[in-house]
């Protein structure tokens, strides 16, 4: 028995306080070679950097065997800027997308597990050769990585390590007809990037993780207000100019490819949309819809995995208390309106617990979670015409 004495039990939620801010941060899996020396980058390891610099001191330098890798780094922090966070693996250049997204291989699989959940977007990018065989109007390889991508990102979700992919479409041979259209598929968590900036055979994967790096959760690669990516030049896979394509343009986006575009009367290149590859009524048929969706859940999984496998108090009728629901009710909407809601991210959000659950009988407890979306400004009509009265 020990003294008597005052003992304090001192509350840590109290304040109310929101969870840290979910960041968008991008993996990079890309074609490389290991560098010899102390502190150098080898192939098949995962990278955390903050500048390009960094990547150089890695021995990712412009000219040399890694000039590859350094183009497309060099990419994202133009247009992320120095301190955006990137994790990145190198892979050598025998190595197809393919294999880079399976699950069976440690290459994308061991970059999204050594960065502990960090990861939210990847991009596979692979340096084209001379011998690659061309389905669907591109490296057979790009069909075969969106099936492997698609299975990494759901089986990573499943483990609320949400993630979202973007694969390069190499080697587009000019044929708009001979492109696969993936509007009759079910993909919807990748996307496909048929353009560069440069006249190459692979598309500009690190430059779009740039852009998605550098604007929130909500927001679409393609919006004009955040500006061009390029201001001269935008080519397709195949080596040639957008323009070239330009009376086609609406049946590659029709097919749910991403490429780069321009306006009349405005300089520079955009992107033009953030589609994945799946059906047009798929309410996840965009990137940035998705994002949105995998920043929720982990918001709501952060907020109750605190109540998992907790004492419930019930009523005498067996159900859960409805102070019980009153409390989870009010802690997820404040975390939602909080990070997502009054940040622009949604407009909307609101939880549901039906008090009438038996959790005597099930250990069950279910939770309804509504989130109202934001809008997309992608199409504006304007009627127009003259008039002889100004009403």
């Amino acid at each position: 028995m020990s003294l008597p004495n005052i003992k304090f039990n001192i509350s840590k939620n109290g304040l109310g306080l929101l969870q840290a801010d979910i960041q968008k941060i991008p993996g990079l899996v890309l074609t490389g070679v290991t560098v010899a020396g102390v502190n150098k980058v080898t192939t098949g390891n995962s990278y955390q950097i903050f500048s390009l610099e960094e990547a150089e001191n890695l021995g990712i330098e412009e000219t040399g065997t890694n000039a590859f890798a350094h183009k497309q780094i060099k990419a994202f922090y133009g247009e992320a800027k120095k301190g955006a966070e990137l994790w990145f693996m190198l892979v050598t250049q025998a190595t197809t997308m393919e294999a880079m997204a399976d699950l069976s291989n440690v290459f994308a699989k061991k970059l999204l597990s050594d960065s502990q959940g960090k990861i939210r977007i990847i991009g596979f990018v692979k340096k084209a050769g001379t011998t690659e065989t061309i389905v669907d109007g591109l490296d057979e390889d790009v069909k075969l990585a969106v099936i492997k991508a698609q299975a990494l990102c759901e089986d990573f979700a499943s483990r609320y390590y949400n993630v979202r992919s973007i694969i390069s479409g190499n080697k587009f041979n000019g044929n708009v007809a001979s492109l696969k259209d993936y509007t009759t598929t079910d993909f919807n968590k990748v996307a496909i990037l048929l353009a560069n900036t440069d006249g190459s055979n692979e598309a500009s994967v690190g430059l779009a993780l740039g852009r998605m790096a550098s604007i929130p959760t909500q927001r679409k690669i393609s919006r004009v207000k955040d500006g061009a990516v390029e201001p001269l030049n935008a080519y397709f896979t195949n080596g040639a100019k957008v323009e070239t394509l330009d009376t086609a343009w609406d049946a590659i986006d029709n097919k749910a490819y991403i490429f780069l575009r321009s306006f009349a009367n405005r300089s520079g290149y955009y992107f033009t949309g953030d589609k994945t590859l799946t059906k047009v009524n798929d309410d996840f048929n965009s990137l940035a819809r998705g994002l949105v969706m995998d920043e929720a859940v982990l918001i709501a999984y952060d907020t109750l995995v605190e109540e998992l496998s907790d004492e419930v108090p019930v009523t005498p009728a067996g159900n859960i208390h409805p102070a019980i629901v009153k409390g989870w009710q009010n802690a997820i909407d404040r975390q939602l309106k909080g990070l997502m809601v009054d940040t622009g991210k949604l407009s909307g959000a609101k939880s549901y617990i039906d008090e009438n659950q038996n959790v005597l009988i099930s250990n069950n407890t279910d939770v309804d979670l509504q989130l109202l979306p934001v809008g997309y400004s992608d199409f504006i009509t304007v009627k127009i015409g003259f008039t002889t009265n100004l009403e």
